[in-house]
């Protein structure tokens, strides 16, 4: 085989012929030979040396007559002039002939093929674009000749096509200048009826875009003169032939190429737009979504943001931004009557697409071109006119609608587009305008269609500037939307919860944004005032959506809660608990009219309402909404743990940075004004965060006022709320129809619970437990006392209760008994082991009214399972039982004189009642009652100082006396035989009131008890004394009948035994020694009989002896039997 010089050698030879079939040959072999070393350095740089003393003749050839010879040469130059080690090598002089020679062919030739290659060859070549520059217009004119294409050959426009992309990548400017001649060319196959024109002519304009768009002035025009006279018809001619499609994109691009010279020519823009009018309301999706793309031509037509740009920074520069990253709303170009007709005139059709029912690919493609026109308008989007015209019909629209399987991306696109913007404020508002962008890339494509779920507005740059609050009304009706999309019964739950959710989170950004302003130093009173006013409509607004609409869609109610927690939580204290900003509380569904009770446990008990349009401060008013939303939501919602957490969590949140007490109060007045059985959950969450915020501050000091006991008295309106609750609900409302017995324990228990950790959390706060404890105990019993007052006095009228009446009390029975046995305990650990200590300074400190009001509450709740036995026995009596034992322990820790005196007169009759009915009783409830009565007995006779069993307390005790000394349970009557037979039994004299007559007869008949001795002995001795030192021990007083006179023992010392030292045995005998006159008293009380108008045993009337003191000591005679006044003596001398 010949070696490669060889071949070479052989092909000049042959080139350099004149013998066609040698030529033909020679060109042939060297093609191949190229060919085989395009890969071989060597061979190509063989080839290099040996080229350059045929390229002459090469160059001759490719004008050839012959069109093989012609062909096979311009494709052996192709090589030549495309690899680089080839080009490097051919001389300038060589290089300037080539090109010449090329340009000269492409005009002169005839033949088709020759056409080609020497386009091929220019499309090709790999020139340096400044040797390019200097035959730049033989270039193009052969160019531009190859593009009319008039041989006709498909394959010439493509090769030139090629060319003119080759040419504008290597001499753009150049280009973009002449493209008025060339690119005529290339747009008016646009409207070719054959498709591969159609196809060539798009794919070179979407490759060149960058020479033609925007479009030249001379560009503009020429296509002015086409659009005339050829291509409107064309476009015409297309549509009648049903090429809808086709038309469109090349209505696209010829809008395009008008540019802003489309303003100057609107009478041929109205003709354009007469297409459009008729494609977009076609049925076919693939005419629609054409139409939406070539759309965007329009926009790039009518909006030129850059001009619009230098104007906004101009006046900003002479004015001064006022605030910062704001765009200045004196914008003389945004402003202009003409570019508001050019925005709406845009907007008309996508508002329409995204209002109707079309496919979702139609209306894909038209938020793609929405968002495309929101890049084009650069920082001119943050106008009040675009936001107005192009931002919310758009969010409007795409909100309403909602999310559904089909639609889900679009809609998320729009809540994306629409945080983002929001977002901008927190961004930061120093930020240099061009530097305030996303940093995302646009998108490659101008025209196409789109795909389905790929577009964004994220493919689309938008310059979102930090925005004031003269555009809360905006983010406010847009959030508006979106959850009110969420409340529509036809919405899914998943599609709801997204519609909430990104409402939520969207509102979230505007408080951030919000906050922001109003640290604004430039932001005066009123602004804040009316801002703080909109947000307050705008969750009025909602709740009277989600409260107060009978929609049966409960989980709103969570959504809700999390909207108000989101304004307290973004918006600073400073702000929402100021007392400089006053709203009205216009929300006339939480001020409804108050029933008596309400009043009754609301109004008189001292906490103020709050009326319909008082002046509160913004956290009040989204407490008492948060509150109110809050009860309407916890019954059957499916959410119910999530929104008690979220209460307890908001609650204490607010008392820790909000003023305590007026939120507590706003609560307490809202709670109080709604019972309702969801109500006593949200006790349960409200409780819980007071709790977690004492244990937190570990003081109640921020609860204080002027008034020291207010913040006491509210913390005891709380606590009271569940008696209230239980005790007031109606019957439709009541626990037992809410759920089972076993659930309707297990909240009760959770209640109990709660109330007893609040409670002990409330009296262990050092500062609020030294100046208010018995104050405290004192409301708190006083409150629940008269809860249980209410009740006894509706189970005395009601004899007949219907079941839920009866369960509704069971309740309130259950919920009291354990409250209070942890009252009797709490105040054995607290107060009566005080009197243990024996310490005379603690006793006294120790007020002992805080232990009667909670006595009281026992003795109360104790007359509660009697009046309601009949209704279900075991139940009552365990938790008597329960209450009992308490109580016995209670009572074996008393010692105090005072103590021991208050507990006989508060529990007597509590006690009597019990005593009375114990054939009622099951034998576990007597054993308890028999030692709560043995345990009261043996407190008596322990009292420091000792009581004195005299007539006086005997009359007191004698109701009581009279049940148990004969009662039928043995362990009852002999315990209370032998009190008596230790204490009144053991007495000189008593007298016996009559209803102890009956049972002291039967019981001294047989031998049982001891009544008072009465011997001689002691008379004669006492009658030996002397008259002076005994100071007056009896009264008489006058009966009923004038002319007889009553005679009674009183003892002096009683009520003078409490403050002093127990007195000696001389001292009492010498207070024992009567006067002549009382000798003579007792001497003929002694001889008489009992008077018959019957005055209790022991004491004797007599007609026939004066008595002069009688008249005078009747006032005061009768005064002493009254029992209140003996305990009221008896507690004076203690």
């Amino acid at each position: 085989m010949a070696s490669f010089s060889d071949q070479l050698q052989e092909i000049k030879t042959l080139i350099s012929s004149n013998a066609k079939s040698y030529k033909s040959f020679a060109y042939s072999t060297l093609l191949q030979l190229q060919e085989q070393c395009s890969s071989d350095t060597c061979s190509i740089q063989s080839l290099a040396q040996e080229s350059q003393s045929v390229l002459s003749q090469i160059i001759v050839d490719i004008a050839d007559d012959d069109e093989e010879i012609a062909s096979q040469a311009l494709k052996c130059l192709g090589f030549m002039i495309y690899h680089p080690s080839l080009v490097v090598a051919i001389p300038v002089e060589d290089a300037n002939f080539i090109v010449q020679s090329l340009a000269e062919l492409i005009v002169t030739t005839k033949m088709k093929t020759v056409c080609n290659l020497g386009v091929w060859c220019i499309s090709i070549q790999q020139f340096s674009a400044s040797f390019l520059a200097t035959h730049f217009h033989c270039l193009l004119r052969a160019i531009v000749h190859a593009l009319d294409n008039p041989i006709g050959s498909l394959s010439t426009t493509y090769e030139a096509i090629q060319a003119v992309m080759k040419l504008v990548t290597e001499l753009s400017e150049k280009m973009i200048n002449t493209s008025n001649i060339w690119a005529p060319s290339i747009y008016r196959r646009l409207v070719s009826v054959d498709k591969r024109e159609r196809d060539m002519s798009e794919r070179c304009l979407l490759k060149i875009k960058s020479a033609i768009l925007p479009p030249s002035l001379t560009l503009s025009k020429a296509l002015v003169i086409d659009m005339t006279q050829k291509l409107l018809p064309g476009m015409k001619e297309m549509l009648n032939l049903g090429m809808k499609v086709q038309t469109m994109q090349a209505w696209g691009w010829f809008i395009r190429l008008l540019g802003s010279h489309a303003m100057k020519k609107r009478h041929l823009v109205n003709e354009m737009l007469k297409i459009p009018e008729l494609t977009f309301s076609d049925h076919d999706p693939q005419v629609q979504i054409a139409s939406q793309v070539a759309w965007e031509g329009l926009i790039d037509a009518l909006i030129h943001p850059s001009l619009q740009a230098c104007e906004t920074n101009k006046t900003a520069q002479e004015n001064g931004v006022r605030k910062s990253g704001t765009s200045t709303r004196n914008n003389f170009e945004i402003q202009t009557y003409g570019f508001s007709k050019s925005v709406k005139l845009i907007m008309t059709p996508l508002i329409g697409i995204m209002l109707s029912k079309c496919d979702i690919s139609v209306r894909s493609s038209c938020l793609n071109t929405w968002c495309y026109l929101l890049h084009k308008l650069d920082i001119s989007v943050n106008d009040p006119l675009v936001v107005e015209t192009v931002l919310a019909p758009i969010l409007e629209a795409v909100f309403q609608t909602g999310p559904d399987s089909r639609s889900i991306w679009l809609w998320n696109l729009c809540v994306d587009l629409f945080d983002d913007f929001v977002l901008a404020k927190s961004r930061g508002v120093d930020c240099d305008l061009n530097h305030q962008v996303s940093d995302l890339s646009a998108r490659t494509s101008i025209l196409g269609l789109p795909i389905p779920g790929k577009c964004s507005w994220k493919h689309y740059p938008i310059k979102w500037l930090s925005w004031d609050l003269s555009k809360l009304d905006f983010h406010i009706k847009m959030i508006y939307t979106l959850i009110n999309q969420g409340s529509k019964l036809a919405v899914l739950p998943e599609n709801r919860i997204l519609a909430c959710e990104a409402a939520l989170r969207i509102f979230r950004s505007v408080l951030k944004g919000v906050q922001i302003e109003m640290k604004n130093p430039s932001i005066d009173y009123n602004q804040i005032l009316l801002c703080l006013n909109t947000i307050l409509r705008f969750t009025k607004k909602i709740s009277e959506d989600v409260g107060l609409a009978d929609t049966g869609i409960m989980e709103l109610h969570y959504t809700f809660l999390q909207f108000v927690e989101a304004v307290t939580t973004e918006l600073e204290p400073s702000i929402l608990g100021s007392p400089l900003y006053k709203v009205a509380f216009d929300i006339k569904y939480i001020d409804r009219p108050l029933s008596v009770y309400d009043i009754n446990h609301a109004e008189v008990l001292g906490i103020r309402s709050i009326a319909y349009m008082d002046m509160v401060s913004p956290v009040v008013y989204l407490t008492m909404l948060y509150v109110y939303i809050a009860v309407h939501a916890t019954f059957d919602a499916p959410k119910m743990e999530f929104i008690l957490l979220g209460v307890q969590k908001h609650f204490k949140f607010l008392m820790s940075s909000y003023d305590p007490l007026e939120n507590l109060c706003a609560t307490i007045v809202l709670l109080y004004k709604h019972m309702r059985v969801s109500c006593l959950n949200i006790w349960v969450a409200i409780a819980q965060g007071l709790e977690d915020y004492i244990k937190d501050v570990k003081d109640l000091s921020p609860l204080k006022t002027e008034l020291d006991s207010y913040g006491c008295f509210a913390v005891c309106h709380l606590l009271s709320y569940p008696f209230v609750l239980c005790s007031c609900l109606p019957k439709q409302s009541s626990l037992t129809k809410i759920s089972g017995s076993s659930q309707r324990k297990l909240e009760l228990e959770h209640v109990t619970e709660v109330w007893k950790s609040l409670y002990s959390f409330v009296n262990s706060a050092s500062r609020f437990e030294c100046s208010n404890t018995n104050i405290f105990s004192e409301d708190l019993c006083s409150m629940l006392s008269r809860c249980l007052d209410e009740n006894s006095s509706k189970l005395d009228y009601d004899t007949e209760l219907d079941p839920s009446d009866k369960q509704q009390y069971l309740d309130l029975l259950s919920l009291c008994g354990d409250i209070v046995i942890y009252i009797l305990e709490h105040i054995l650990t607290l107060r009566v082991n005080s009197e243990g200590t024996k310490n005379k300074d603690d006793d006294c400190s120790m007020s002992s009214s805080g232990i009667n009001s909670s006595l009281g509450l026992i003795a109360r709740f104790m007359r509660m399972p009697c009046t309601i036995m009949g209704t279900d026995a075991p139940i009552c009596l365990a938790m008597t039982s329960r209450v009992f034992t308490a109580l016995v322990r209670f009572v074996g820790r008393l010692h105090l004189k005072q103590n021991i005196l208050s507990y006989i007169e508060i529990m007597s009759s509590s006690l009597l009642q019990w005593l009375s009915h114990a054939e009622k009783w099951d034998e576990s409830t007597i054993h308890k009652l028999g030692l709560l009565w043995t345990e009261t007995l043996n407190c008596l006779q322990r009292s420091q100082p000792p009581i004195i069993f005299d007539s006086s307390f005997l009359k007191l005790q004698a109701p009581l006396l009279e049940k148990t000394l004969d009662h039928p349970n043995p362990s009852i009557s002999d315990s209370t035989i032998a009190f008596w037979n230790s204490t009144y039994g053991k007495q000189i004299q008593l007298d016996y009131p009559q209803s102890l007559c009956h049972v002291l007869d039967k019981l001294s008949r047989s031998r049982r008890i001891n009544l008072c001795k009465r011997t001689p002995s002691f008379l004669q001795k006492c009658n030996s004394r002397g008259e002076v030192a005994a100071p007056q021990r009896y009264k008489v007083t006058a009966t009923r009948n004038r002319s007889s006179k009553r005679v009674k023992l009183v003892e002096a010392t009683v009520n003078d035994s409490g403050d002093k030292d127990k007195p000696s045995p001389s001292l009492k005998r010498k207070r024992l020694e009567l006067t002549e006159h009382q000798k003579e008293v007792r001497r003929a009380q002694q001889g008489r009989e009992r008077d018959t108008n019957g005055h209790g045993p022991g004491i004797r009337t007599y007609t026939s002896v004066d008595f002069s003191q009688g008249n005078e000591e009747s006032q005061e005679s009768q005064e002493i039997r009254n029992p209140e006044s003996i305990f009221e003596k008896l507690r004076r001398a203690s």
